[in-house]
């Protein structure tokens, strides 16, 4: 029944993954998983009633996988967050895949 995940994880710096939970009714995911520079992977949450994913993977610098599949489902969902701002600025700068799929990834979701 959580809503709000607002900084859950954020400089959670030895988290190197997270298990996929229900987030069906996660509204917010304001930095939630900002800094974690350990992180090797985004999960594929379920974002579909996420308004604020305002930098939830920022500073994740060490994600090999999974922020373009995340970022697709989020941005073609029906109601796609309206604030995005930062969500994956570097994450995945300091990995060979990450940084191909960051490269994917529209500018202002970065």
């Amino acid at each position: 029944n959580v809503t709000n995940m607002t900084h859950m994880f954020a400089d959670c710096i030895s988290l190197t993954s997270i298990p996929l939970f229900d987030t069906s009714k996660v509204t917010k995911m304001y930095m939630m998983c900002y800094g974690c520079t350990s992180l090797i992977s985004v999960p594929l949450f379920d974002t579909s009633n996420v308004t604020d994913m305002e930098k939830t993977f920022n500073g994740c610098t060490n994600v090999e996988t999974g922020a373009l599949a995340l970022y697709q489902q989020a941005s073609t969902q029906a109601n796609p967050p309206t604030n995005h701002d930062g969500t994956f600025t570097d994450c995945g700068i300091n990995t060979t895949t990450g940084s191909a799929e960051l490269e994917q990834i529209p500018s202002d979701w970065k």
